[in-house]
């Protein structure tokens, strides 16, 4: 259709900035959960991630604006309505708090001076929970405002929808669950995690595609590009396979599988991610 104009704004780059985020937004969850059961170098690697991975999303959106030099200017006269001073916002509290988290773990795990002097701080276990309780909460709304942003956009019906914030949702435990996957790959918690999440995913997704193909114009001939598409075939092929290794893991109890998974993991919520941006799509009016 002639009148049907895709996305060319929001592509890889963006992905991979919204990848990170996913993978960043619930690792703080496990980091928390490692933390409380006394494993603190597995949750000093999550909280690590969870810090690091939204400042490289911060910088490819920064690089992606029109003028990167004035993107100072979001936080200096912010629009009280704008997503994406929420998701700045949102993105800097969570790597604030992930790094305050990290920090007092490595205070106790390091013998150095400086950093040594947290030890009183990290040996509060009221302090400790606290700050990770809210590094959670920030992670939820960081993996969840990467679908709002999306379905706020309603001139692109593909993205117009309430499917869209619970499928960015999924992508963030399916992130952090693959992290862990990585991470400790014989907890078998952290196998039913990927399981699940990475199977709501592709349940909501399809579900997503097939009412968007009942839909508009534009959403039909969206849902249609990324049904068509080999990297949607590949992903949905690789995830099937990857739920149905770490069922059978649950059995055998190998660490290969769970870390193939998790690597698995990470790439399906990469493909789906930008399937879903450049396949949006809006439709001219017809003069």
């Amino acid at each position: 259709m002639e009148n049907i104009v895709f996305n060319e704004v929001w592509g890889f780059d963006i992905a991979v900035e919204m990848t990170f985020l996913a993978i960043a937004s619930f690792a703080t969850l496990f980091a928390l959960l490692a933390y409380r059961e006394g494993r603190l170098r597995e949750a000093l690697i999550g909280a690590a991630v969870a810090a690091v991975l939204p400042v490289f999303s911060l910088i490819i959106l920064n690089l992606h604006l029109l003028k990167p030099e004035a993107s100072y200017l979001l936080f200096l006269s912010p629009q009280p309505r704008s997503w994406m001073v929420y998701g700045g916002i949102g993105m800097t509290s969570l790597i604030v708090l992930s790094a305050v988290f990290a920090l007092l773990l490595l205070s106790q795990l390091a013998r150095l001076p400086l950093i040594g002097r947290l030890s009183p701080l990290a040996a509060n276990s009221a302090l400790m929970n606290a700050v990770g309780i809210l590094m959670v909460l920030a992670g939820a709304f960081v993996a969840l405002y990467t679908g709002l942003l999306m379905s706020y956009e309603r001139g692109i019906p593909f993205w117009h929808s309430a499917a869209i914030p619970a499928i960015a949702f999924l992508m963030g435990l399916t992130g952090g669950s693959s992290l862990y996957s990585l991470i400790t790959p014989q907890d078998r918690r952290v196998s039913l995690a990927l399981i699940s999440s990475l199977s709501l995913l592709l349940v909501i997704y399809l579900a997503h595609l097939l009412i968007s193909l009942l839909g508009s114009p534009a959403a039909n001939v969206s849902a249609k590009t990324v049904l068509d598409s080999g990297l949607f075939q590949v992903s949905l092929l690789l995830a099937l396979l990857a739920i149905v290794g770490l069922a059978a893991n649950l059995y055998f109890r190998t660490r290969y599988i769970p870390i193939v998974a998790g690597l698995i993991g990470i790439f399906v919520i990469f493909a789906l991610r930008l399937l879903l941006l450049e396949a949006g799509a809006w439709e001219l009016p017809v003069v």
